[in-house]
């Protein structure tokens, strides 16, 4: 529920280097086999996006949504995030004509939930971190230089809106001063760091209740020594402290300074040049970013870190390689930022996904509608509107056992042709084949009747079995956290052998390319499938949410697709959108 900004002061916006901080340089054609989605843009102008879902190194998954205010929709970092959902953060780069304006945002996280947060008399304010009982911290300044070289001055604000400025007592300060305080437990004590002449930061806790700081240090240095440049990030409810420092051959890494235990300093995350932690919960999970890369080459990625499990790497996946996560709550919910394919900063929430479940009926195929409308010279037109058909593919019409035309199915699967017939004889049915002459009748009307113009509703057929009989039920599972999806399903009435089955991108009555290919399901001699399970691994994109549909084919894997195109064997036989 508490957290840190990484910043550098007197620089330029998205120049910063992790490590020390202030608030003048804020920064920080498809084929029918196969095809995998692209996680979603950002619309213009749009404060919420839509989520999607990456998995991180130990299996972890989570669901991201974009959060900006639109009072700027080109900056916005999210610094914290307390037990109840809301949510710390800020907008404008710091620029001059620019200035950081704090807020505070509620769940359901809507434009209208925004709230201004601001030092009184300042000229710019950052909320950085807040806690259960309505106590909030950050710094200000009441500078908005061209330069960026602004003073920071670290306060509170309590439950009852009174703000109060907190400096570390040291004559030793930056010119001009840094001072912030970036965390706050539910015991109203914060944690932070002032900028000493030197260009050091020096990490402290302030018990807002006695007024009282305590250095945070690094243990093993020479008696008398202040240490390396050390920021105090984030304090939970135990007391425990996460933050960041230099280490002797300087290079920044992360420590957990519990109240009642030692002073622990975290390994860099594999691979990483430097892994600076930002914010940590009550169970000591840990947050923060690292380093991939020096110089131009660097890419910054976000993580978290449990005792037990170690580290998992995050990223936002419209930021990847340049995300950071700064808060973290007790229900793992995350916050933080990231820099778009605009350049621009935006927030995110990231929410730990869970598995889901889900119950679908299976509708047989193909589906549709016939009306019956008299015209001149006694005769008549009927016209025929269905989907559920192979992209593409021609169907003979039938009445009364003869041809009145073709129906032609688009690259949706959906049809809808007229015919002008001379009269209909008593009893007639309209057929559709499933292809030309000869070949098997897949949907029918019941008997048309004189006079009646309907709509007639097909029903769909499969060759050996009575009218209306394919018929089914899934089981559509989706695991985030083994990344997988399981589907299992029960049919009857549909042809002996195996049969291909696919999750789609669009729906059954508008279908759309593969996203994921499922093993074939077997019918037996008796055209059951009998409770038969297939899973699907490496599934990295958010599921059962809309948009998407599950297929049974009349065909198998073998059969269904020649030269990336849909065969006549590609029709579905039973479909659901989940």
């Amino acid at each position: 529920m508490t957290n840190a900004n990484r910043w550098k002061p007197r620089i330029t916006p998205r120049a910063a280097a992790v490590g020390v901080v202030a608030l003048a340089g804020i920064t920080l054609a498809a084929s029918w086999a196969a095809i995998a989605l692209a996680a979603p843009a950002k619309p213009a102008g749009a404060g919420v996006t839509g989520m999607t879902d990456m998995a991180g190194m130990h299996g972890t998954a989570y669901d991201f949504t974009t959060l900006d205010n639109a009072k700027d929709l080109t900056f916005n970092q999210l610094l914290g995030i307390n037990n109840e959902g809301v949510i710390a953060g800020y907008f404008g780069s710091g620029a001059a004509g620019h200035p950081n304006k704090g807020y505070l945002l509620p769940a359901p996280y809507g434009q209208g939930g925004y709230t201004g947060e601001n030092f009184p008399g300042s000229a710019q304010t950052q909320v950085t971190g807040l806690n259960d009982n309505g106590a909030t911290v950050g710094f200000w300044s009441s500078m908005d230089t061209a330069s960026q070289v602004d003073n920071n001055f670290g306060f509170y604000k309590l439950a009852d809106g009174s703000f109060h400025t907190v400096n570390f007592p040291t004559g030793d300060n930056a010119i001009p001063p840094v001072n912030q305080l970036l965390g706050v437990n539910d015991h109203d004590v914060a944690v932070g760091f002032y900028t000493n002449g030197a260009g050091n930061n020096r990490g402290y806790s302030y018990d807002i209740g006695t007024g009282t700081f305590t250095r945070v240090l690094v243990p093993g240095y020479p008696a008398g020594s202040a240490g390396p440049s050390l920021t105090a990030a984030a304090i939970n409810d135990n007391g425990d402290i996460a933050g960041y420092y230099t280490n002797k051959a300087g290079v920044t890494v992360s420590f957990l300074d519990y109240a009642h235990g030692p002073f622990r300093t975290l390994p860099l995350f594999p691979g990483s040049t430097a892994t600076t932690a930002l914010g940590v919960n009550d169970h000591d999970e840990v947050v923060g970013t690292y380093t991939d890369g020096t110089g131009s080459s660097a890419t910054m990625h976000g993580f978290t870190w449990t005792p037990g499990g170690g580290y998992t790497s995050v990223d936002d996946p419209s930021g990847a390689g340049t995300t950071t996560i700064n808060g973290v709550n007790n229900e793992g919910d995350l916050v933080g930022f990231y820099t778009d394919s605009a350049g621009n900063t935006d927030g995110f929430l990231a929410t730990p996904a869970h598995q889901t479940t889900l119950t679908v009926n299976l509708m047989p195929m193909p589906q549709g509608s016939v009306i019956v409308t008299p015209a001149a010279g006694g005769q008549d037109v009927i016209q025929v509107s269905a989907f559920g058909l192979t992209p593409g593919s021609a169907h003979t019409v039938l009445l009364f056992g003869n041809p009145i035309g073709t129906l032609t199915a688009d690259g949706t699967g959906q049809a809808s042709a007229s015919f002008t017939v001379g009269g209909i004889p008593a009893t007639a049915r309209v057929k559709i084949l499933d292809g030309g002459p000869g070949t098997s009748v897949i949907a029918q009307t019941a008997p048309l009747t004189n006079g009646d113009s309907g709509p007639y509703q097909l029903q769909a057929l499969e060759p050996g079995f009575p009218q209306g009989s394919p018929q089914g039920q899934a089981t559509i599972t989706y695991d985030p956290s083994a990344q997988t999806i399981t589907v299992t399903l029960t049919a009857s009435g549909v042809s002996p052998g195996p049969h291909a089955a696919h999750i789609h991108i669009g729906s059954c009555q508008s279908q759309g390319p593969v996203q994921y290919m499922l093993k074939d399901f077997v019918a037996n001699g008796n055209g059951v499938i009998n409770h038969e399970t297939r899973t699907v691994t490496g599934v990295t994109s958010v599921m059962l949410t809309g948009g998407w549909y599950l297929n049974l084919h009349q065909g198998d894997m073998s059969n269904i697709v020649s030269n990336g195109q849909p065969t006549i064997s590609f029709r579905p036989l039973l479909c659901a959108n989940i």
